[in-house]
C-alpha cells in the first residue's frame, strides 16, 4: 500500500515558544510539535532540528521553556522566533519576556501558560533531536485557546 504524503497533514498541531540559554544570551525558537508523554512523572517530548541554534542550547544546558502561543499571539511575535537564528540576531529584541531564575526565557506576549523542563532523554532522527523531559516547573495560570 501506498502512502499518501499529504495524509499527514491530517495531524493537529499546536505553536509553541521555546526558550534557550547559551552562556551569553537566551533566545527562542518556533516549533509546533510539543506532546505530552505521561501525567505522573510530567514528561513531554519536543522535536528540534539538528540545525537550530536552541538545538545546541539545549544539547548544552539540559534545559528549555515551554511557551504556550495563544491564537492572539501576533504575527510579529511568530516571525521574530521563527525567521531567524539565534546564532545570528537577538531574537528577543522587540519580544516581551522574562528570564527564570534558571537562566532561561519565557515569552509574556499572549500565552496561555509556560512550563519549564529538564531534558532526561532524547532520540535522534536523521534530521531531528526528540527530547524528553520532565516538566519542573509552570505558569500558576491557564488563559486564552492555544493556537
Amino acid at each position: 500500500m501506498d502512502l499518501k504524503p499529504d495524509i499527514l497533514s491530517s495531524l493537529s498541531y499546536g505553536m509553541y515558544a521555546i526558550g534557550v540559554k547559551d552562556d551569553k544570551k537566551v533566545s527562542a525558537c518556533i516549533v509546533n510539535t510539543v506532546i505530552q508523554v505521561s501525567n505522573e512523572p510530567n514528561i513531554v517530548t519536543v522535536s528540534m532540528n539538528h540545525n537550530n541554534y536552541s538545538h545546541d542550547c539545549i544539547e548544552k544546558n539540559g534545559l528549555f521553556t515551554v511557551s504556550v502561543l495563544s491564537e492572539n499571539t501576533s504575527g510579529t511575535v511568530i516571525g521574530a522566533l521563527g525567521f531567524s537564528s539565534g546564532r545570528d540576531a537577538d531574537k528577543l529584541k522587540n519580544v516581551r519576556y522574562r528570564v527564570l531564575s534558571e537562566g532561561v526565557p519565557i515569552i509574556e506576549e499572549n500565552i496561555c501558560c509556560w512550563f519549564l523542563c529538564r531534558v532526561t532523554g532524547h532520540i535522534e532522527t536523521p534530521t531531528h533531536t526528540l527530547y524528553l523531559a520532565q516538566v519542573i516547573a509552570g505558569s500558576d495560570k491557564w488563559s486564552g485557546k492555544p493556537m
